[in-house]
């Protein structure tokens, strides 16, 4: 996850400090009695008073950038000469002013932290700890939380859409921004867009789609678009992308049409489904090297893919600008997006799509 573009459309995610269990481990295994005796001998050089090795960070470490603000901390466990599980383990997080902002003690090597901030370095370590003694502590481990407010770079794109419009956006209409959830378009003419600074020839185009139901309007319903910027309705466009779910009447259809260099590649048909408005689906259209492709993953990013399909197109696919859309642009029927639809996570880049934020449920 990379860049720094925001726009604060609400109150910052605010931190606490937790302290549980008075540093005492919440459900430790009880400390035999051989445990108990080493709390008896003097303090080593590091100031540890319990003879147990130091527990070793596994993740998230080396500066990796988590999958979401509520990551779980993981150590190896501690070793030494008492049993194994006689030992609780001694948590601390710090944020990137080395400010302690959480701790707590459990019965085990790992650790689910409190929210945190989007886009902030923290770094944390562990010891071993049993009835007031302690083990020396584990190297510090380092980590970043995810992007907040997504950012444009060269022909990467990426937008939660869940904190309101950031100000990559290039222009929207008639939509609802719902906090938590994204955003939502009311109506047939409703869409969002952005244009990337470099086109993107090979690539994918993914985005977390509910409220995705059944409704029978009367036009050919569009949930995401692509085409060149150049004034071009995107019927005659020579770069078009569409991606329909056609009405109840046509059996809730997948379906897409793309136009490369003005070549059509026709219209490739997933079949229909039954929708649910309470579910996640993964929609995701891939391009690369003459090969096109679009999928639904039923339940996120995590979920099995009920709907796929492609075709052929001719290389090298280079819209420019190259616009991207949530809903429809204007053909020669005027615009056809689909209403109701709430959207986030949008993800346009040569790389594959990270793990993100509500991706799944």
């Amino acid at each position: 996850m990379h860049g720094r573009t925001y726009l604060a459309t609400g109150a910052a995610v605010m931190l606490s400090l937790t302290i549980a269990c008075s540093r005492s481990a919440s459900t430790p295994v009880t400390p035999t009695s051989s445990a108990k005796a080493s709390t008896d001998a003097a303090a080593a050089a590091d100031g540890s008073t319990l003879k147990v090795s130091a527990p070793t960070p596994t993740s998230p470490i080396n500066n990796d950038v988590t999958a979401d603000l509520t990551p779980t901390l993981v150590a190896s466990a501690s070793t030494g000469k008492y049993a194994q599980g006689s030992v609780a383990y001694d948590f601390e997080l710090y944020n990137g002013d080395n400010v302690k902002i959480q701790t707590l003690v459990l019965s085990g090597p790992s650790w689910k932290v409190s929210a945190l901030e989007y886009d902030k370095p923290y770094k944390w370590r562990v010891r071993a700890t049993s009835d007031n003694a302690y083990g020396p502590w584990s190297d510090f481990a380092s980590f970043k939380t995810p992007e907040g407010r997504g950012y444009i770079r060269g022909n990467e794109l990426y937008d939660p859409l869940t904190n309101g419009p950031s100000t990559i956006i290039t222009a929207a209409n008639d939509v609802t921004w719902i906090p938590g959830q994204g955003v939502r378009l009311n109506g047939q003419e409703s869409y969002v867009e952005w244009r990337l600074q470099t086109p993107l020839t090979d690539g994918e185009f993914s985005v977390i789609i509910t409220n995705l139901g059944n409704s029978n309007e009367q036009w050919k319903t569009k949930v995401m678009s692509m085409m060149a910027g150049d004034g071009v309705n995107v019927t005659d466009n020579a770069f078009r992308f569409t991606a329909d779910r056609r009405n109840a009447d046509s059996g809730g259809t997948v379906r897409y049409t793309l136009r490369s260099r003005g070549v059509d590649a026709g219209e490739p048909n997933a079949g229909g489904m039954t929708w649910s408005r309470a579910k996640l689906y993964l929609w995701r259209f891939t391009w690369i090297n003459g090969s096109s492709r679009l999928s639904v993953q039923d339940g996120g990013s995590a979920g099995a893919t009920v709907k796929s399909v492609g075709a052929s197109y001719k290389a090298p696919y280079l819209p420019n600008p190259h616009v991207i859309r949530l809903g429809s642009v204007g053909g020669r029927g005027g615009p056809e997006t689909l209403p109701g639809a709430i959207f986030r996570n949008v993800w346009v880049s040569a790389n594959p799509r990270p793990a993100f934020p509500n991706d799944n449920p």
